[in-house]
């Protein structure tokens, strides 16, 4: 019940916002997938770079409360044996009253692979995200992973 009454008090937040903060279109326009690095020689452990936006964050996985989408690392040809997000910093948005853990700037996601026979595999799927400033949160996305 708390969370739902804390979302509709920074969704009638978020309308009373000005136009300069009305300019962005969703959370795809404010994270990047900067790439996909294989670190183990037989394919089982990839990297996957993520790049935020100054003034952005991403929600932590976990994410501190059931209502925040957190940043999910989804592959869809091979099941992970672990996945091993960044740590989060700690962040309060003008809206809130505790901090929240959150991603900013760089961070790398690694994803732990049963081992292949063959050439390293290229994962396939999405990373989920949902972007935030201080006083907005974005429509989430589900960020493609890009090709090799």
């Amino acid at each position: 019940m708390i969370g739902v009454i804390l979302l509709a008090a920074t969704c009638a937040y978020a309308e009373t916002l000005d136009a300069e903060d009305r300019h962005f279109s969703n959370s795809a326009d404010h994270v990047h997938i900067a790439g996909i690095d294989h670190t183990g020689g037989d394919g089982s452990e990839f990297v996957v770079t993520v790049v935020i936006d100054p003034e952005f964050h991403i929600n932590a996985n976990p994410a501190s409360q059931d209502y925040l989408i957190p940043t999910t690392l989804n592959i869809t040809n091979e099941t992970p044996l672990r996945v091993i997000y960044p740590h989060p910093v700690s962040f309060t948005p003008k809206f809130a009253e505790y901090p929240i853990d959150v991603y900013q700037g760089r961070i790398e996601i690694i994803a732990k692979l049963p081992t292949s026979s063959g050439p390293a595999p290229r994962p396939f799927g999405t990373l989920t995200v949902q972007a935030c400033t201080d006083r907005i949160c974005l429509p989430p996305a589900d960020l493609p992973l890009p090709p090799k």
